[in-house]
């Protein structure tokens, strides 16, 4: 599911500001949970847009031991993510799939984020830290 990601070597968890590329234009929203590649179609009937999620490394957390278990992206490639605004808020929603059965044994997680090309850019976007200090949703 993607329990955190990395980027300038700043931790992002669920609840905290993200920067994302969304319609080629930089923005901040708040990582909301997630969206089941599965049903993007019904995501997009909802009004909900892909966009691109700038990352170094990504964790998943262990079904077995609750301990992340850390992996690099490939140089130029995004964590894909979905904003949806079911109250009117725009929120992050970080797409993902299952799990191959090599990265069950190395993750011990049924899911992983979707790791792909940008669709817009790859470029990281620096999340000031007044909004960051929010607190958590969850």
């Amino acid at each position: 599911m993607c329990a955190a990601f990395e980027l300038n070597s700043r931790v992002i968890r669920p609840g905290k500001r993200v920067g994302v590329w969304r319609n080629a234009q930089a923005e901040q929203l708040v990582w909301a949970g997630f969206a089941r590649c599965e049903v993007l179609g019904w995501w997009k009937k909802q009004g909900g847009e892909l966009v691109d999620v700038p990352a170094d490394r990504f964790a998943e957390r262990s079904t077995r031991d609750r301990q992340l278990r850390w992996d690099d992206l490939p140089a130029g490639f995004v964590v894909r993510g979905l904003v949806a605004a079911p109250n009117g808020t725009p929120l992050l929603k970080i797409v993902t799939r299952a799990s191959t059965e090599e990265e069950l044994c190395r993750f011990e997680h049924p899911r992983m984020p979707v790791v792909e090309a940008p669709l817009f850019s790859a470029a990281a976007i620096d999340v000031s830290a007044p909004m960051d200090m929010q607190g958590e949703l969850f």
